[in-house]
């Protein structure tokens, strides 16, 4: 045998072994993992009347919604107040609009007859 097979040879002993060693190690942590889980007690599971944490939490959770709902609740009366509110403000500015466009009218009716008025005025001397 030359160098280059016996060296070959070592290389193939030595990645055997390691193979052999890891299977070993591996087996035996496998083997100890099912003696626990054999001698690990069983769980069981019981009703209880404990509140536990998810109780107190959905408590909150609920309690929070009904808050947030009051809150709506009371931002939609606000809401219907306010519309109320712009819709009497609406009528009123149209009211005054149509009372200045009256009083408008009147005003221009009022020129024409002053206009006449004052010629007659200087017609006649005064």
């Amino acid at each position: 045998m030359d160098s280059e097979q016996l060296n070959a040879l070592y290389q193939v002993g030595g990645a055997a072994s390691v193979l052999a060693v890891g299977a070993f190690i591996g087996i035996q942590w496998v083997m100890k993992t099912v003696q626990a889980m054999k001698l690990a007690p069983s769980v069981k599971t019981e009703t209880t009347t404990i509140i536990t944490g998810d109780t107190v939490a959905m408590d909150r959770l609920a309690a929070t919604l009904e808050a947030s709902n009051t809150i709506l609740t009371e931002n939609n009366v606000l809401r219907r107040e306010e519309h109320k509110d712009r819709d009497e403000m609406r009528e009123a500015i149209e009211a005054n609009t149509r009372a200045i466009e009256k009083s408008t009218q009147s005003v221009i009716d009022a020129r024409a007859e002053i206009r006449e008025l004052s010629r007659e005025m200087a017609r006649a001397g005064k």
